[in-house]
Formats: C-alpha cells, sequence, structure tokens
C-alpha cells in the first residue's frame, strides 16, 4: 500500500465528491489502505445517514482493504504518551490518534481533509486536500 486514506477520503469517494474522484484519478497508480477505525467510522456515519446495509457492503467491495492493527498499537501508545503532554492534546480525538498512528505505523502518507487534527502530530506525511470553497 502506498497511501492511507482517513474517513474523510472514503466518504467523499462514496459521496462521488469531485475532488476525492479527482485525487483518485491522479494516484491511480498508488495503492490505498484503510484502518479499521476509518471502516468503523464509515460504517457509522452511513447507518446514520440511513442508508441501505447492502449499498454499504457494495459500495466497500471495491476492495480498499484493511490494514493490520498489530503494528499499530505500539505506535498509538508512543503517540498517546507524548501527545498527552503537548498543548492541543484535547483537541484531537482519539479515533484520529489511531489513524495518525496507522500512517506512521506503516511509514505511508494519510490521506485527508482534517488538517485541523492531523497538523497537530509531528512527523505525520499529510496529502491534505483543500476544503471546499
Amino acid at each position: 500500500m502506498d497511501l492511507i486514506a482517513d474517513t474523510t477520503f472514503l466518504i467523499g469517494l462514496w459521496r462521488r465528491q469531485a475532488w476525492a474522484v479527482t485525487f483518485a484519478r491522479a494516484h491511480a497508480d498508488q495503492r490505498v489502505a484503510i484502518p479499521w477505525v476509518v471502516l468503523g467510522e464509515f460504517w457509522h456515519g452511513a447507518i446514520r445517514a440511513g442508508h441501505e446495509l447492502r449499498s454499504i457492503e457494495q459500495f466497500l467491495l471495491l476492495g480498499v482493504p484493511l490494514l493490520d492493527p498489530q503494528p499499530v498499537i505500539p505506535v498509538y501508545a508512543s503517540l498517546c504518551a507524548r501527545i498527552q503532554q503537548e498543548p492541543g492534546y484535547r483537541s484531537i480525538g482519539q479515533n484520529d490518534l489511531w489513524i495518525a498512528s496507522t500512517a506512521l505505523a506503516f511509514n505511508r502518507p494519510l490521506v485527508t481533509r482534517n488538517r485541523r487534527h492531523f497538523d497537530l502530530i509531528a512527523d505525520l506525511q499529510l496529502h491534505a486536500l483543500a476544503e471546499p470553497s
């Protein structure tokens, strides 16, 4: 895998938003994978929005692989221990810490629109996509 997607990117693909489709086409030669927590956030949002389970399953069958969480656990523990001592810690949710830890553990860029949270994490490589104007 070459890139790690966060939930904003997966939602953008689901909604066929131009920014997500354009990015996916421009990076078609790169493999994208997702952390387990992104899958959980996506399912949660889709169910809350009232989407049919079958349509969610069909979308997810497009083949975005799920990353093994095992190598992420020690990175997450270290990141949390470090970041809890920094200003701005409370503005980063636990799910975003898991997502960032995954990108750090696999040493791959994170594709996101959520710069507000992920910019707070040192050493995190980002493909930070612009918000719509």
